[in-house]
């Protein structure tokens, strides 16, 4: 454990000096601090889209840091170097404490989880407790005390009001439960009565929220990001696909843009080596399935995200395999007597080929990314506080302290229209987004704004970057 506890705080530190170096807050990470502003001044961490866990954590870290998006970054940090912890008692119990301690340094070191952390995100907040919760819902079915069972609904829940795929590993908890009823490994009389009181506290954790939902929506739903996604437009596109349709796309585009960012380098080619080494051992589906099982639940999204930090919490249930892949390598390649030896060299080697990627902000900041925190503090210094933004992104509301709207899908001839409907005086055109979804738009961040627009301010960096903001007139 001194030796986990070293790599956890390596990966603290290593977490704190990427969020430093970062030049922006995410898109998200706009949402939450709202949230987190209106629970302070309000009392009511509730909106319609984003779960209400997070928002707390960063309004509650912000009473000792002050500044908004330092707070959400610290969240982010600490829990995610704070991770490595039940993931190591998880995997030292499933696949050994050789493998669970190589598995501890790659998720010190990942780049994707090293970059979430360090971001105004909820995944690291909700893949700690995630993992606890699966840890004690392991340890309270296999032998531990019971009441461990009840901490996993508690868990669960906690899980779930920061995403809501928390709510889907309370029912696989249950299920394996009564699985093991079933195959008369547990007594029904020793296990119902705890697994009624995970059930139960998970309602009490989720209900005002579940509540809050309904009223919103105006249906039952467990997440507002359900009814949300149904409607959401893929890339380009005028209308969201069919749902098969989407499902064979988004397989495909994952396989080919988000597996590598999960699983880089070497990463990938370990995994099978290390999955197909543990099916070797007896009974190793009743100890190995808790991992498998864990890292199922985000594929059932997988018609609506291929993000990877969508399915960043599964890593810490996937790379203890990477690790018994190590380990497999040097019996079978190297040497059998000094496989141990062999296997941290090999790690270390890997730990040093990732961190550079984990250090992409440091070793290759973003010159172009200044220009939303220009543009933010030249509108701040002179535009009136009231005035609202028409933006892409909500950046530079964000950093002007403004009020955002999102740019719809329109083209130069519809441009002033939807300023005049969103309320907005100013319209911005940012270089960096509008080829992706609005490329109608373009020829405006060069040539002559439509009657009823004028051209404010250009920002520029090199080499093609260019950020112009528009005012909106009373002619046309």
């Amino acid at each position: 454990m001194i030796v986990v506890l070293a790599i956890t705080l390596a990966a603290l530190a290593l977490r704190l000096v990427v969020a430093d170096a970062l030049p922006l807050i995410d898109t998200d990470g706009v949402a939450y601090v709202t949230i987190a502003r209106q629970f302070q001044e309000t009392g009511s961490p509730y909106h319609p889209v984003y779960h209400p866990l997070y928002p707390i954590c960063i309004a509650l870290a912000q009473q000792f840091v002050g500044d908004w998006e330092t707070a959400g970054r610290l969240v982010s940090a600490l829990f995610g170097a704070l991770v490595i912890l039940p993931a190591f008692v998880l995997a030292r119990a499933v696949v050994g404490r050789q493998a669970a301690i190589l598995a501890a340094v790659l998720i010190a070191v990942h780049p994707g989880l090293v970059l979430n952390s360090a971001s105004v995100l909820c995944e690291s907040t909700y893949t700690f407790l995630l993992v606890l919760g699966v840890l004690a819902g392991r340890r309270g079915l296999v032998g531990g005390p019971r009441s461990l069972v009840a901490l996993a609904g508690l868990l669960f829940g906690l899980a779930y009001l920061v995403r809501l795929e928390g709510a889907v590993y309370l029912a696989g908890l249950i299920v394996v439960a009564i699985f093991m009823i079933v195959k008369g490994r547990q007594r029904a009389r020793d296990l119902l009565p705890w697994m009624g009181g995970a059930a139960l506290v998970f309602v009490v954790v989720a209900a005002p929220y579940l509540w809050y939902l309904t009223d919103a929506w105006g249906h039952f739903t467990p997440s507002g990001k359900i009814d949300h996604n149904f409607d959401l437009p893929i890339g380009v596109a005028a209308a969201p696909s069919p749902m098969p349709l989407r499902l064979v796309e988004n397989a495909f585009l994952f396989e080919k843009y988000a597996l590598p960012e999960l699983l880089p380098g070497l990463l990938i080619l370990l995994v099978l080596p290390g999955v197909l080494a543990r099916t070797k051992t007896t009974g190793w589906l009743g100890r190995d399935g808790v991992l498998l099982g864990s890292a199922l639940p985000p594929f059932a999204s997988i018609a609506f995200h291929i993000e990877p930090r969508i399915f960043l919490p599964v890593l810490p249930f996937i790379l203890p395999f990477v690790a018994v892949g190590v380990l497999w390598t040097a019996v079978t390649v190297l040497d059998v007597r000094r496989a141990w030896r062999w296997s941290v060299v090999i790690v270390l080697l890997l730990a040093l080929a990732l961190v550079p990627s984990a250090l992409r902000p440091i070793v290759r900041p973003d010159e172009g990314a200044s220009l939303y925190r220009q543009a933010a503090r030249w509108i701040a210094d002179t535009q009136p506080k009231d005035a609202v933004l028409l933006d892409r992104k909500p950046f530079i509301g964000f950093y002007s302290n403004r009020r955002w709207v999102p740019l719809p899908r329109v083209g130069p001839n519809e441009l002033l229209a939807a300023a005049r409907r969103a309320g907005a005086s100013l319209v911005v055109l940012d270089s960096r987004e509008l080829p992706f979804d609005r490329p109608r738009l373009l020829p405006l961040l060069w040539g002559s704004p439509p009657p009823g627009l004028d051209v404010l301010r250009d920002f520029d960096a090199a080499p093609s970057d260019r950020l112009r903001i528009l005012v909106v007139t009373s002619r046309e």
